[in-house]
Order: structure tokens, then sequence, then C-alpha cells
């Protein structure tokens, strides 16, 4: 008889510590405040019509632009082509292929990233799926390059 008493204690101490735990960690308990509506003159920059500025830090000065230079414009954005140690990694990756299985999908996902495939869209997807499985089992998921 004791000892169920002392468990039924120990079970109601634990509820009341939960619950007490979960009451202190709620949304809106602590240090979580409302942001501040500040109405702005109408000539204020940033301003469009009646919006009203609302600072996320209570702060009402609002973030200066930063001038872009203009040596950026003529800048090309890089294509990555892979080398034939990329492509010989994705042949290798494809453990699950046969020797000619291997060529064939190497071959597709080549004219697939040169844009010459004629295959349609849906199997182009499944083929570069698969290339992405292959790669992420072959690197164990880490994110390191080929």
């Amino acid at each position: 008889m004791k000892r169920r008493s002392l468990t039924w204690l120990f079970l109601s101490l634990s509820a009341v510590l939960l619950a007490a735990l979960l009451l202190l960690h709620a949304p809106g308990a602590g240090a979580v405040q409302d942001p501040i509506e500040v109405s702005a003159p109408a000539k204020e920059p940033g301003r469009a019509g009646n919006l009203t500025v609302i600072p996320a830090t209570g702060d009402s000065k609002l973030p200066q632009a930063v001038p872009i230079p203009s040596s950026w414009r003529d800048i090309e954005p890089e294509r990555c082509e892979p080398t034939e140690e990329d492509w010989a990694f994705v042949r290798d990756a494809a453990t699950d292929l046969s020797e000619e299985e291997k060529t064939r999908f190497v071959t597709e996902i080549r004219k697939i990233f040169a844009g010459e495939s004629a295959l349609p869209r849906e199997e182009q997807d499944v083929l570069k799926r698969r290339l992405g499985y292959y790669l992420v089992e072959a690197t164990g998921g880490a994110g390191t390059p080929p």
C-alpha cells in the first residue's frame, strides 16, 4: 500500500512539473512582444500610400540603400561543365547498373546537361533524380563534391 501511494505521489508531482514547464514555454509567455505600430509622415522614404511602418526592433530608423557598382552589371554567370573525371565518378556511383546500362545512363545524362536529349521531360526528370540518388549515396550525403 505504501509503495502504491509513493508511485501516485511521484506521478502527480511529475504531471504538475510537466504542466508548469509547458505553461512557461507556451507562446505568448515570457519576453515575446507584439510589434509596435508607428505612424509615419507621408513623405517618409519607403512609404507608399497610408501604410504604417512596423519596426521589428523598435528602432524607427529605416535601412539605407547600398548602391550596386556598375561593374557588377557586366558579370556573366559561370557555367560549370562536368569533367571526364566527374562523369567517371557518376559511372562508378551507379552500382546497381550493368556496364551497358551505366554507359547508356551516363550518355543520356550528358545529353540532358548539354540540352540535346530527345527524351520527354518526365523521363529526363527521372534520370536526374536517379543521378541525384547516386551522388548522395556515393558521397554518404555529406555534400562533398565528386
